[in-house]
């Protein structure tokens, strides 16, 4: 009898530090699946095999608002990618270049790319992600600039644009695609 409840204490003891080693661990996985600070730790490069940075659809916007254009990370591998610093606020994944399309210009001058300045949204968090074959990340980016420029209803202005991951770990590029900006008073009136 003494012994069964010696075993019996014994396990109960057992069952206690397993329980609280387990709250500790999750602690710890909740906490980074929360998010690390941007600046406290420095990434490993990712294999980027079968993964590409595609720009959705053919962007307008109208002149006097800011517009919208929206980026897709695709995995085109077979495998899952772990991409562990991927930034809390998604537009601050991808940086975007723009270049004024001229008359005449078939492709953009590499010698004339403006990288557009944005703030990243505070707290500057890093949290992982796990990208599966087959899927997409959406990224929409706002491009500020448009707002302060004036279109006649019967012109359009255009930009040669790309993206590129803000990501250490992580250098792509999309192509190179075309912004259209149209007037933003209607055509009539």
């Amino acid at each position: 009898m003494k012994l069964h409840c010696l075993n019996a204490v014994f396990a109960a003891v057992l069952l206690l530090f397993a329980g609280c080693a387990g709250k500790n661990q999750s602690v710890k996985k909740s906490k980074i699946a929360m998010g690390l600070p941007h600046g406290q730790m420095k990434y490993e490069k990712v294999k980027a095999d079968g993964l590409s940075l595609k720009i959705l659809g053919n962007p307008v916007a109208r002149a006097g608002r800011p517009g919208v254009i929206t980026f897709a990370l695709a995995n085109d591998s077979p495998v899952k990618v772990n991409i562990p610093e991927w930034f809390s606020n998604e537009s601050d994944n991808v940086g975007i270049y723009v270049q004024p399309l001229l008359s005449g210009m078939v492709e953009p001058d590499d010698s004339k790319w403006v990288r557009l300045e944005f703030e990243f949204k505070k707290p500057i968090m890093h949290y992982p992600v796990t990208l599966m074959p087959g899927n997409k990340l959406l990224i929409s980016k706002q491009v500020d600039f448009i707002k302060n420029m004036m279109v006649k209803p019967s012109e359009e202005r255009m930009f040669f644009f790309r993206g590129e991951l803000t990501l250490e770990s992580l250098p792509l590029s999309s192509r190179v695609g075309i912004l259209r900006v149209t007037s933003n008073v209607e055509r009539g009136k």
